[in-house]
């Protein structure tokens, strides 16, 4: 089955799982008085996402336990804890939304009013909703519209917005942020200003002209930059939340993939915490025997 088919299937199915107690507690609908069977749902843990997609190592600690690997589908509640190991990236399935947790990143679900997102390391690309998500760092509270990434190295964090109105907090400062800009916030002090974010690496193999690949047969990806690391994302043709996030050491790359579809990809520059704009795309298409 092709891989964006496969996306939606299992996202409509993760929404329909959500309990509507946990909706409602949200914002995803109006409170009322609770039943008594509602009432014992409140006090279970209460689930607010589903892992829709899983590629390479992801573990996920729930409540007062260890840390486990977790399967496509797995429940993500207020309170747990998922981290993505070197070369793993993880998709969290919201009603409204989803995010991708790139490769060596760490999350915690925090019990809030709103529903928020702490991130401990690593990256985030998110399409967030003011109203219903929050992602905090130590440094910085973002929320907002719009395509962000969020990076957290330890004591910075910088936020970057491919499509302009995510707002950045830190140290009772907010900064609103446009089309292609970025914010650095260091622990203890306030945003800078909104940057434009740096000039994008060029695409060189596969580009525009897609590549036809068999599953699993490896596709050299070849780019050009001013940085010495990148960040790598592929993505399915329909959908601008990656199925793979990798940090690159290198300007090029050996990738593998095992789903029938067409894919995109696209590389940005990374200085320290600091990403450059997202260069063009790139298509790579997997195709049967």
């Amino acid at each position: 089955m092709a891989l964006e088919h496969t996306l939606t299937r299992r996202r409509l199915m993760g929404f329909a799982a959500i309990p509507a107690t946990a909706l409602a507690l949200l914002g995803g609908g109006a409170l009322r008085p609770l039943t008594a069977q509602a009432q014992a749902q409140a006090q279970a843990p209460l689930e607010v996402a589903r892992l829709g997609f899983l590629e390479g190592g992801v573990e996920i600690q729930r409540s007062g336990g260890g840390w486990i690997r977790v399967a496509e589908g797995d429940a993500l509640s207020i309170g747990d804890r998922v981290r993505t190991l070197r070369g793993g990236t993880a998709r969290l399935e919201f009603p409204w939304t989803a995010i991708a947790m790139g490769d060596e990143s760490e999350i915690s679900v925090q019990k809030n009013r709103v529903l928020t997102l702490q991130l401990e390391k690593g990256r985030l690309d998110i399409d967030p909703e003011q109203s219903l998500l929050r992602v905090v760092t130590e440094e910085a509270a973002i929320s907002g519209s719009g395509r962000t990434l969020v990076r957290r190295e330890p004591g910075a964090t910088f936020v970057g917005s491919y499509a302009g109105g995510a707002d950045v907090e830190g140290n009772g400062t907010t900064v609103r942020l446009g089309l292609n800009k970025g914010t650095l916030v260091r622990k203890g002090a306030a945003p800078t200003e909104a940057m434009l974010m740096s000039a994008p690496p060029s695409v060189l193999s596969p580009a525009a002209d897609p590549q036809y690949v068999l599953p699993g047969q490896p596709v050299h990806l070849t780019w050009t930059g001013l940085e010495s690391a990148y960040h790598l994302e592929v993505l399915s043709i329909d959908s601008d939340i990656p199925v793979i996030s990798l940090d690159i050491d290198a300007g090029q790359f050996d990738l593998r993939l095992n789903w029938l579809g067409t894919f995109r990809w696209r590389v940005s520059g990374r200085s320290g915490p600091v990403e450059s704009q997202a260069s063009g795309e790139g298509l790579i298409c997997v195709v049967e025997k």
